[in-house]
């Protein structure tokens, strides 16, 4: 028994050995296992780059681009360059001096007489251009550009109307409604198609509003009419034929404009959908970029839109 009993115990240290290494050297995982049983990399889907030919096609499809010189003349309406060499009248210098008087009754009536003076506003934007103002003057001759800007009176032909194209294939204003008191009431008829003002082709009634609407008051205005006339008119000069045997004659007018004032619409309230209004605003707004040092100093705090509710001042009744 002593000397069986070390016998035995290294015989089962050497079989519990065995057991122990033959799994870790047959069941080990390799390398090569591993990566049979990995996922496939997801495939690279290629990024095209823009072309530089579709680059060159973008910008040309823009146009050029205007330079600083020709946008500021084309915002101020004026040439700097121009009004720095005008040569302003010695009596609008005289008005301009008074916008700083002392007296604040004087520096009111020198405004109100601004506002009503039959000059350009070129004149104005020239005394601002060549400068020596005190602020009290340039805040207020500010202030006098932006109301003759918004408010010079406008003409008006006194209709209403769309696009022709609803009605036959030629492109025009259509006149749908003559308005009664306003010149088109004498001259022109429901169904009425303008072509052309003073030989200058019309196609949309954005066309015709920024047009009359530069105008003033008074001003002669001409215009190519075709009229509708019934379907049994003979051919002959001056008829015109379209699909649905819409017969037309053409015609032309001639007549002086009425006031915008008639139509009942605040001149500087609403610019969306008219091309005048819009291109008022924007000149009063270069006007200030250019001579204003604040939208404050020119009486401005707000925004544009909310400060053009308020009509044209009147001129103080003490004035001479």
């Amino acid at each position: 028994m002593f000397f069986m009993v070390p016998t035995l115990r290294i015989s089962a240290l050497s079989f519990v050995l065995v057991l122990i290494a033959g799994p870790i050297t047959t069941t080990l995982p390799t390398a090569t296992a591993q990566d049979a049983k990995a996922k496939p990399p997801a495939p690279r889907v290629p990024v095209e780059l823009p072309r530089a030919g579709v680059l060159k096609q973008e910008r040309s499809v823009r146009g050029p681009l205007l330079d600083g010189g020709e946008a500021i003349r084309l915002a101020l309406g004026a040439d700097p360059d121009a009004l720095r060499n005008f040569a302003v009248p010695t009596w609008v210098r005289a008005v301009v001096a008074r916008l700083g008087d002392d007296d604040f009754a004087q520096r009111e009536y020198a405004s109100a007489e601004l506002r009503e003076m039959s000059i350009t506003n070129d004149v104005l934007m020239a005394v601002l251009e060549q400068g020596g103002l005190e602020e009290e003057q340039r805040n207020r001759l500010l202030r006098v550009l932006r109301w003759r800007v918004l408010y010079r009176p406008r003409g008006a032909v006194g209709i209403r109307m769309e696009p022709s194209g609803t009605a036959i294939s030629v492109r025009g204003v259509l006149v749908t409604e003559v308005i009664s008191g306003l010149p088109a009431e004498r001259v022109l008829r429901v169904g009425d198609v303008i072509l052309e003002i003073d030989g200058q082709r019309i196609t949309t009634s954005a066309d015709l509003i920024g047009r009359v609407q530069r105008l003033q008051p008074g001003d002669p205005i001409r215009m190519a009419v075709i009229r509708p006339v019934p379907a049994d008119t003979p051919d002959g000069p001056g008829i015109l034929r379209f699909e649905g045997d819409r017969v037309f004659e053409e015609v032309d007018v001639e007549f002086p404009l009425g006031s915008y004032d008639k139509l009942g619409n605040d001149p500087s309230a609403s610019a969306a959908g008219n091309p005048e209004t819009m291109r008022r605003r924007g000149r009063v707004e270069a006007i200030w970029a250019r001579w204003g040092s604040s939208p404050r100093s020119v009486g401005i705090p707000k925004p544009l839109d909310a400060d053009l509710g308020v009509g044209p001042p009147e001129r103080p009744s003490s004035a001479p």
